[in-house]
């Protein structure tokens, strides 16, 4: 938005509520009825935190929000993610060739449960991340992957 000198009204919502938690806001529902009242009918979707297409962004933002935008006679796009764009896909094997070269390695976690080490496990074990529980979080099959990746620790 710098780079555009501010030049689009924009604000930044939540979706996908995870876990009995208060969730940030405001929630993308709420923002597109305040729009709407607003007279903002024209609606681009950027999910900036998405590096790919998926459930949420295909069935939430594009089928769900698509629809509640129609109801209120709004015009909702969603901005594509980067998905195999060349340079990004790029940047993410040269990051992760450098740290696995190094001995570092790389660790990642999500709030809904997705990790990913990239590092030969051989080298150092699973990332202690695997072990750890998400607040409040009562899913049975995380507690086994939690044992299972605790055992590999030890």
């Amino acid at each position: 938005m710098e780079k555009l000198g501010f030049s689009n009204n924009y604000c930044l919502v939540w979706q996908s509520q995870v876990g009995p938690s208060r969730w940030l806001g405001p929630q993308t529902s709420d923002a597109l009825k305040g729009l709407h009242k607003n007279g903002h009918d024209n609606v681009l979707l950027v999910p900036i935190a998405f590096t790919s297409d998926h459930i949420e962004t295909l069935f939430e933002l594009d089928i769900e929000y698509g629809h509640e935008a129609k109801e209120l006679g709004m015009n909702l796009h969603r901005a594509e993610s980067l998905n195999d764009y060349q340079p990004f896909a790029k940047a993410l094997a040269d990051i992760v060739h450098e740290h696995i070269k190094n001995g570092r390695g790389i660790s990642f976690s999500h709030p809904t449960h997705t990790f990913f080490v990239a590092k030969p496990l051989s080298i150092q074990g699973p990332s202690s991340q695997f072990s750890l529980r998400c607040p409040q979080c009562t899913n049975e099959s995380c507690a086994e992957t939690r044992a299972f990746f605790s055992k590999q620790q030890q």
